[in-house]
Order: structure tokens, then sequence, then C-alpha cells
């Protein structure tokens, strides 16, 4: 291959080489004849010394010429090219594909999938190369990842036609830096470029300006989408419910025109709820949802739209959430043959669940069983099958007992051991009460000693005086508009020494005892110093006195954060679902099945946490090696994919960043353009060395 020069022009400096030559010939030392008598008294002496000083003189002037010749060439710039482009030749060219994969590249425009688009053009951009070419892929989806790295085009496009579009955003600006540290790692002897093709989503195309790119290396745009297109989504699926928020959806239109949709609430694959929505260009609306009267489990639950758009993988939203079973409460009666308004229980039943004895009435928070003293053992006694991690087996949650005079049998012992198991125990005063009988039964489970009631001056009955908001049992009156308990009158009230371990709730405004708890083995108790009737105090006809013994019974009940429904998790797709499990499930197995997949399995490690991999939208289960179904989760397209709006080519072009020219070369002995190989610098070398060699061979002496 011939040598090529920059600066041709500075090889006509080595015409001067032949001055010093001539100068050399012209300025040639002659011999002389001298005329000498007789040379008998001359001593002979040897020539060798004569020629050895002459080839010095010789060596010298070409070492000095040839000295002056490389600093010429020098000065040209000589170089061979790394390519063919120099020499009319077509050079070999490496091209790094970046492919979009995003979820936007599933939308339809006038009949032809984006993704069909996007192949087509990588399939071209392969076929334009050439037998000595070569090609790499980066894929763009949830993170851009080299998935060919420099090969013919005949080996890429096996890999090419593995990849499928992924339910995820993409960050163009990522893969041009792939693409970058590709071409920065790889041989110097191709000319380089990047080809990105993608349909320039906004949302996509915003970080193309985070990347340096090398000035040299041309970035093309193929774009296969429009600037924008028709796209109704479900953008929100809010199923948490609670006074201030209501289950609803939320539909937009990223259209330019007005458009509607039928939209249809779903609730384990039943129509619940059907609807037409009409949507201005870029309209939102927000649709209220109802989930009364589900039963107690999980629940799948599902917002759909139909109608023509351009991306229909964003027409549906998925939610799980678990209605909670309902507690159980025991509630003991002491009267027989009464009207249920005189029952003792009344006002305990009316507020733990208005329907309590009506047919046909609806699940609630509380179920409730109403039993005489005479069934309690039997009650006490019956058992369920143990749900998750809890140790309580027994039938009911909570057992509610109002004054009474005696209980039958072994029916303390058996509160005893329903207790320590893990239930919780209300204990209410009243005239029923005997005290010396209550403080023998009870001194073996309770803390508490009883005296004798007393009765407040008729004119100014006890109230409430002081009562800790920060117990689960008064939390809710901590905030504003809450209500209070201060309002209600106590007209008698029960003595109380309270033994170790008791803690005080709530007191009167004197500073007696009002509200006691103690934990008793695994279980609670509280005891309240007033009646379950309106015999001693007032207030059940208050206001407040519902969600307090809401509150109270859900305490002893160990469900105090209860809503009435727990959303169950939310993920969006492509990404990785770190659920947390707890410690007492660390390194145990567990399997995350999609609806209608293929179950995953994976081991919870010692923190208690397990990591999957959400590919698809959908409904998840996530169950241990028995089968108990712990939890669902749903996962959900990401959302800013529905927006299909583009950003033009000349836009995209625009953003690119390219880097200083000093900044992207590094320094090499024979040069650093990408497009050839110099050899000044090696040539400035040698002259150097030659200086240095002719600065020894001109000093030296000789005889």
């Amino acid at each position: 291959m011939p040598f090529l020069f920059t600066n041709a022009l500075f090889l006509s400096a080595l015409v001067a080489l032949g001055i010093p030559v001539l100068i050399h010939l012209l300025l040639k030392r002659r011999n002389q004849r001298l005329k000498f008598s007789t040379l008998r008294f001359i001593e002979t002496q040897e020539t060798r010394s004569t020629s050895r000083r002459k080839l010095r003189n010789i060596f010298l002037l070409l070492l000095r010429l040839l000295i002056f010749a490389l600093i010429i060439l020098a000065f040209a710039r000589p170089f061979l090219p790394k390519n063919q482009g120099d020499l009319g030749i077509r050079p070999r060219r490496q091209v790094v594909i970046v492919l979009d994969h995003s979820l936007s590249l599933s939308a339809q425009e006038g009949g032809i999938v984006r993704w069909t688009k996007a192949m087509e053009a990588a399939r071209k951009t392969l076929n334009e190369l050439g037998s000595e070419d070569r090609v790499a892929l980066v894929g763009c989806g949830s993170r851009a990842v080299v998935l060919a790295g420099f090969a013919p085009a005949s080996v890429t496009i096996r890999k090419l036609e593995t990849l499928k579009v992924e339910a995820s955003t993409s960050e163009l600006g990522e893969g041009l830096a792939e693409a970058t540290r590709l071409i920065a790692a790889s041989d110097v002897g191709f000319d380089s470029s990047i080809v990105v093709i993608s349909d320039l989503q906004r949302s996509a195309a915003e970080t193309l300006g985070s990347v340096s790119m090398p000035r040299e290396v041309p970035v093309n745009f193929l774009s296969v989408g429009g600037i924008s297109a028709p796209n109704f989504a479900v953008t929100g699926l809010d199923l948490a419910l609670s006074e201030t928020n209501k289950p609803s959806a939320t539909v937009s239109n990223f259209g330019e025109t007005t458009g509607s949709v039928t939209a249809e609430f779903r609730l384990d694959s039943k129509t619940v709820w059907s609807q037409q929505i009409f949507l201005e260009a870029g309209g939102v609306t927000h649709l209220n949802l109802s989930l009364l009267g589900l039963a107690p489990g999980w629940h799948d639950a599902v917002f759909q739209l139909s109608g023509k758009d351009a991306l229909t993988a964003d027409d549906a939203r998925q939610a799980t959430f678990l209605v909670p079973a309902p507690i159980r409460v025991l509630v003991v009666e002491n009267r027989v043959g009464v009207r249920s308004f005189e029952e003792q229980t009344f006002f305990i039943l009316a507020a733990l669940d208005p329907f309590f004895g009506m047919t046909n009435a609806r699940a609630g928070r509380f179920h409730i069983e109403q039993v005489y003293p005479e069934g309690l053992l039997g009650k006490l006694r019956e058992q369920r099958p143990v749900i998750g991690l809890g140790t309580n087996t027994a039938a009911f949650d909570v057992v509610i007992l109002p004054a009474s005079q005696t209980l039958p049998g072994d029916a303390v012992s058996g509160l005893g051991r329903f207790v320590r198991s893990g239930g919780g125990l209300l204990l209410l005063a009243g005239d029923g009460v005997s005290p010396t009988r209550f403080n023998a039964e009870f001194a073996g489970i309770l803390p508490i000693q009883l005296g004798e009631a007393v009765a407040a001056d008729e004119e100014v009955p006890w109230r409430i005086g002081m009562f800790d908001r920060r117990s689960p049992v008064f939390s809710v009156f901590a905030q504003d508009g809450g209500g209070t308990p201060t309002l209600a009158e106590f007209t008698r009230r029960q003595t109380i020494q309270a033994g170790p371990g008791l803690v005080v709730l709530a007191r009167f405004d004197d500073g007696i005892p009002f509200l006691l708890e103690a934990t008793v083995g695994q279980g609670r108790f509280l005891f309240a110093n007033m009646s379950a009737d309106t015999a001693w105090t007032d207030w059940p006809k208050h206001k407040s006195y519902v969600p307090w013994l809401w509150a109270a019974t859900s305490f002893l009940a160990g469900r105090s954060g209860d809503r009435a429904l727990e959303t169950g998790l939310d993920f969006v797709t492509a990404t990785e679902a770190v659920i947390e499990v707890g410690i007492a499930a660390a390194k145990t197995a567990f399997t995350l099945t999609p609806v209608g997949g293929s179950a995953l399995s994976q081991k919870a490690d010692s923190q208690g946490k397990i990591a999957f991999e959400i590919s698809g939208p959908g409904v998840h289960r996530l169950r241990d090696g028995i089968g108990r179904e712990w939890l669902r989760l749903a996962a959900n397209t990401p959302s800013q994919e529905s927006d299909l709006t583009a950003m033009p080519v000349l836009e995209a072009e625009r953003r690119i960043v390219r880097r200083t020219e000093e900044s992207q070369r590094p320094i090499r002995l024979f040069g650093n353009d990408h497009q050839r190989e110099e050899f000044w610098r090696l040539l400035i070398l040698a002259a150097l060395l030659l200086v240095f060699t002719e600065t020894l061979v001109s000093n030296r002496t000789t005889a």
C-alpha cells in the first residue's frame, strides 16, 4: 500500500539535499605536486589514515543528508489509510444499531404496527452492509443492553429476530451511551456510525442530550412513528377506601381530537359497571367506583376500555385488594326472656352490627354471635383452622362480658385459656357484678380487685377527664373532627384496686381509673368501669360511643390497623418487584404465579425479602411451599408510554451533544486520526537519534 502525504508540497525541499553534495564535490581538496631533490631523507608513512578520514567524512555527509530528509518527510506528514476511502475504494464500515423495543412500539398506525416498521428498517440497514463490514445491536427497553457485539450482519440478524416488544419505557440516551462505548472499545480500522431505530416518543428521546458523542461518528435516526396518534388510556386505578378517598379510575385522551370509548369495571371477572365516555383532546376524567357487598378474601379488579385507538396495551389496568375477614365477637347476654331493646347488650350489638339478627344482611367488619352464660364454655371450645402465622385457633377473636352474677362451671377457666392463647376480653362493670365472686373467680387471670359500686352526686355526674390518644383504643379521637368521649355522663362506677401490669388508658375527671388494659399470655383484656346498658351512663347514646367500641374491639383482636379493604401491591411491568414477607418467613420458598402464566420460584432472603422479575401485565399470586396464598399483586404498563407524541427527527439531531476534538483524541505514537495511520512522530524521533549519532561520530578523533 503506497504512502500518502498530508503536506506533499514540503517534499520539494528534498531538492535541497543536492546542495551539500555539490559543495562537497566542488570544494574537494586536490593533491599538489612538490619537487624535492631527493626523498631519501623523508621517513615513509602509511596511507591508511587518510583513507579512513575520507570514509568518515562521506559517512557524516550521508548521515546529515538523512537527518535533513527525515525532517522534510516529517513536515510532509506521511500516512497509510486505515480504510480504502482515500484510494477511491469503499471503506470498511462498523454500524451500531440502537433499536427501541419499548411498549410504544406496539402502537398501530394505518393498520401497520410500529414494531413491524422497526424490524423492516433494521433488516434494511443490515442488508446494506458488505461482507467486510460488521454490525452491533443495542436493545433499548427497560434498560439499554448490548444484545450482540460487532459481528457480520448474517450473525446479528439471528439475534435481531428473537427480539420482542417489551412492556416498558425506554431512554434513547442510554442506548447512545452503550453504542459509544462499543465504538470506543473497537478496532480503529473501520468507518463507524450509529443508527437509531425508534418511534422517537418524546418521553424516550428527552435524554438524547445526556450523552457526549464523538465528533466524527455520525448518528442517523430512522423514525417509525408519526408525530402524534389517537390514544385513550387508563392511567390510574385507585381502590384505596377511606373517609377521604373513594375508589376511582382515571381515563385520559392523548389524541388531538375528541373521541369516545366504552369503559367497563370488572370485579372477579364479573362486570359491575359500564359506561360510554366522551373526552376532548388532552382531556382527563375521574370515575367513581363502588366496592360494596364483597365477601372477605382477595379480589381482582380490572378497568377496561374498548374502542379504536393506536395503543391497546394501556386500555386496561389491574388492581387487587383484600377484604379482611370480619372480627368474630362473642357477646354474653345475662338477661333471658326479655325483648331485644331490653337486653343488657342491646347497645353493644347495635354499635358493632346494626343489622344483627336480620336475614340477608351484608357482611360487616364484625361477625357477632350472642350467647347466654350457660353456653359460653361450649362456644369457647369451638376451633377454627390456623390462618397465616396466627396462634389463636379459637372460633372467636373477642369475648365481650357485661356484668353478671356468676358464670357456670368452668367458664372462667375457659376464658383464661382463651385469653392466654391470643384472644381478647372486654369486661364491663354493672349492677350484676358481685365483687367478692369476681375477685375470687378472676384472681388467677386478671390483676384487678373490685370493690363496691358507688354513686355520683345527682347534680355533678362524673365525666371522662383524661384518655390516652396514643392508644389504638382512643386514636380515633386524636384528629380534628373525630369527636370526644368527654361529653358522656357517668352516674355510677366500681371501686377499683389495680394490680401490677395494668395500664390506665383513661380516668374520670376526679382521677379514678375508667379504662384499664393488661396483657395476659398472648392475649389482651380491657376493663371498662361502666355498664353495658344505660343504667350507669348515657355514653351509648352519644355518637362517640360507636367508634370507641369499634376501636376497642379491633384492638383486642389485634387488628387495629385493619381498614375496610387492603389494596394489594402494584408494580410496573418490566421491572423487579421486591416483596417483603417478613423475618418470620426468611429463607422460605415462594412461587409467584401470574394468571394464565407459568410460576416463578424464589426463596426469601435472611431479611424476609424476595425479588421477582415482572415481565407482563396482570394479577400475580404469591404462595408459600404448602400452597397458602400470602398476597396478590398487580402489574400494569407504565403510564408514560400512553402519550405517543413523538419528537421530530431534526429536533432529535439537534439534541446530540458532540465532544471537542481535543477531548476525544487519545495520544498515540503513530497518530490519532481514526481514518489513517500517521508516521511524522516516528520520523522526528528517528531524526533525533541520528543527530545524536552524528554528534558522536563527528567528535571522534583519529590518529
